[in-house]
């Protein structure tokens, strides 16, 4: 999809609409069928540039609050929407299905877009940072290439998964309801289209005016919504959490974690695995989920922290 047609798609809330405006928007083909949408804000006078990757759900518009306070802080912001969701290609008839085949899918679509379209354009150095699967993610890529950014921040990245019975349980159960084999991906047990929790029913966020306006959002522009994870989701995911805290654990780049003290999505047990050498942990008390998303106090403390550790990798 063209520039013109990503963006006229799209109604933007209007405290959001100058900064959209600079946006630079388009779509790259990762593999036969998948086209991955990405985002670009070039600062005038950048002093490096930072990457974002952003969770399962989510769509890179969600973060436009975040990005105008990376882009104050003098950095040009680059994001992608990950293989089936946000403005990407969906990768089931039921669009609202959190499916992929393989997890490594999605670190092959952001090698990709690193390659053709972050690293032709972005000014150095490069910093690395994303929200709970886009931590994973994250974590990954720089175990993969760890030559290509100079420190890497993660909210609440997904180390683990808070899972209502036990892990093993959850995998076989998962194995034997699995059909996507058949070429029939299907919803974990119990899983659903799109649902809007009311915010006094929210695990992610205690700010009420930012969790209406992403609701709001995806209200307004329906294209971005989407429900729960398939079964195949569910063993990838489990598998990349594992490689995860070791890689985290084993890191070359300079890695922080940003841990949400009230985190009831991802398991706070295996980000703490996860530390050692390069790796480094800031809880941010009174948190939940969405630390980008939270009420000012935790949320400023999260984005001061990150930008600080940047600042200290500035220079080789």
């Amino acid at each position: 999809m063209q520039e013109s047609a990503l963006k006229t798609s799209l109604i933007i809330p209007p405290s959001q609409r100058a900064l959209f405006a600079q946006c630079e928007l388009g779509s790259l083909s990762t593999s036969p069928g998948v086209d991955i949408a990405w985002l670009a804000l070039k600062h005038p006078n950048p002093k490096g540039s930072i990457v974002f990757s952003n969770g399962r759900i989510e769509a890179f518009i969600k973060y436009l609050e975040l990005y105008q306070a990376f882009y104050d802080a003098g950095y040009s912001v680059y994001a992608l929407d990950h293989r089936g969701q946000g403005l990407s290609s969906r990768l089931t008839p039921n669009r609202h299905m959190g499916h992929v085949a393989h997890f490594a899918d999605y670190l092959t679509d952001f090698h990709t877009f690193m390659e053709h379209v972050v690293r032709p354009r972005a000014k150095e150095p490069l910093f690395l940072s994303g929200h709970s699967m886009g931590g994973a993610i994250g974590t990954l890529y720089l175990q993969e290439h760890p030559g290509i950014f100079r420190a890497a921040c993660f909210s609440a990245p997904m180390y683990g998964i808070c899972l209502p019975m036990n892990k093993v349980f959850i995998r076989w159960l998962a194995h034997k309801l699995d059909a996507s084999a058949k070429g029939l991906p299907n919803y974990i047990l119990g899983g659903k289209d799109y649902t809007p929790a009311p915010f006094a029913k929210n695990d992610l966020t205690k700010s009420e005016v930012r969790y209406q306006g992403y609701r709001e959002l995806y209200e307004q522009n329906p294209q971005l919504q989407l429900g729960s994870p398939t079964n195949r989701w569910l063993l990838e995911a489990l598998d990349a959490c594992d490689e995860s805290v070791l890689a985290a654990r084993e890191t070359k780049v300079p890695l922080l974690v940003l841990q949400a003290g009230e985190d009831t999505i991802v398991d706070n047990k295996a980000q703490s695995r996860a530390l050692g050498g390069l790796c480094e942990l800031l809880t941010i008390e009174g948190a939940r989920h969405e630390i980008f998303m939270e009420l000012d106090a935790a949320r400023d403390k999260a984005i001061a922290a990150l930008l600080s550790f940047f600042d200290n990798y500035m220079k080789p």
